[in-house]
């Protein structure tokens, strides 16, 4: 699977689109651009997925819906956090839980529900090749924010919990900024050093 990354937006969120097989996901449409817009002339788009609703990483989300025909797909807790911050939620053509497993060309991804940064936010994670595309859980060297509506602490401690479960070898993908290793993150991000030693 080809993974191109799209930095959008006045937030400069990363906006991925994995192509496979001949067909296509794009990962939180929070903007668009020059580039993103030629990739996307040259794919077909199966799946649009949000991480989660907030702006940055979902406003760009229906017009792809239309010039497409790709279905948006989120997890139906994330209702809460568009109503929340003023935004009418986008169609929501098929709901994802946990567990989820998406086809696309012959890979495959594999949806986790992590909550904390806002109640229905999710990872994609490609087992094959141990990608996770973690939306705003997890940055290099910080975590998500909680003080937004929806947000709390304790979830999202269960949820980077269950990233670090995670076994060696496996690739971070953040909403924001670079790419990291989750063996670094572990060994380095003072959020995770306090959860893997009990303190958090």
């Amino acid at each position: 699977m080809e993974i191109k990354k799209f930095v959008v937006g006045p937030l400069f969120t990363n906006a991925y689109l994995l192509v496979a097989g001949g067909e296509a996901a794009l990962i939180d449409p929070g903007g668009t651009s020059v580039p993103l817009e030629r990739a996307l002339a040259s794919v077909k788009l199966r799946y649009i997925l949000l991480t989660h609703g907030h702006f940055d990483h979902a406003d760009y989300a229906e017009l792809f819906r239309a010039r497409t025909g790709a279905p948006i797909l989120y997890h139906p807790e994330e209702r809460t956090t568009f109503w929340a911050m003023g935004r009418t939620p986008p169609p929501l053509d098929r709901a994802l839980q946990d567990g989820d497993r998406l086809p696309l060309g012959e890979e495959e991804l594999l949806v986790w529900h992590l909550p904390g940064h806002s109640p229905g936010s999710l990872a994609f994670l490609w087992e094959r090749q141990k990608t996770a595309f973690v939306g705003d859980v997890l940055f290099a060297g910080s975590v998500g924010r909680t003080d937004l509506p929806g947000g709390s602490w304790e979830e999202l401690s269960r949820s980077l919990a269950r990233l670090l479960a995670l076994g060696e070898g496996w690739r971070i993908l953040p909403g924001h900024g670079p790419a990291t290793e989750l063996a670094h993150e572990r060994a380095h991000n003072p959020f995770l050093r306090e959860l893997a030693h009990g303190r958090a």
